[in-house]
């Protein structure tokens, strides 16, 4: 479980840094909810960022198989929500189908990471959020060639999305000369992608919570 520069040893101070950053997720799973208190699906993006937080917190504190799998987990649950809204209301696909592509998705994510990472060695596991990363992009040229309102929060996610993830590849590369590494800052700016991809959402009154019709 030494993945991390910051790892030297058991015990869970042992990655301060790492463990602390996922504050981020909690501070933005509270501005969700206080922003669009009772519109739709507010929960359900605050619960599932703030999970995300809390099991990277537990994987980066107490670092076993279940906590790996528990952060593995919860991203991929956000993953899931979000994807099925995009098919379903970006694409206008059924809600079946959106389901179906939506739960096909990480198995390509996987597959296509694993081959990735077999050419590119640097970039180690981070190659399954490049696949990720490409189809972020994919959403954007669409938005953008629709012209859908509020595409400036995808452009801007991929963004910070892609220098996330160049932070969180760098990290066991740096460790000779950079004790911390660089995992820390993928937290960080992991989180304002994830705030700013459900502002996309809420920008387009996707979640929003239709107002009740005043009888005439």
């Amino acid at each position: 479980m030494y993945s991390y520069c910051e790892r030297t040893a058991q015990g869970i101070l042992s990655e301060p840094l790492n463990s602390i950053t996922n504050l981020a997720f909690i501070i933005i799973s509270i501005l969700i909810l206080k922003r669009y208190r009772g519109e739709k699906y507010s929960v359900i993006f605050s619960s599932l960022i703030g999970l995300i937080g809390i099991g990277s917190f537990l994987f980066h504190t107490i670092p076993t198989t279940m906590t790996g799998f528990l952060d593995i987990t919860f991203i991929l649950l956000f993953i899931l929500f979000y994807l099925f809204i995009i098919n379903n209301s970006i694409f206008n696909l059924s809600k079946i189908i959106s389901l179906v592509l939506t739960l096909v998705s990480p198995v390509i994510y996987f597959y296509l990471a694993n081959e990735l990472r077999g050419s590119i060695g640097f970039l180690g596991d981070s190659s399954f959020y490049i696949i990720i990363f490409i189809h972020l992009f994919i959403i954007y040229l669409f938005v953008l060639k629709e012209k859908i309102e509020g595409r400036s929060y995808i452009l801007l996610a991929n963004i910070i999305f892609a220098i996330s993830i160049f932070f969180r590849a760098m990290d066991n590369h740096i460790c000779n000369i950079n004790y911390y590494g660089t995992h820390f800052v993928w937290h960080i700016l992991n989180s304002l992608v994830l705030y700013t991809l459900v502002l996309f959402l809420y920008k387009n009154k996707l979640c929003k919570t239709p107002s009740p019709k005043i009888p005439t």
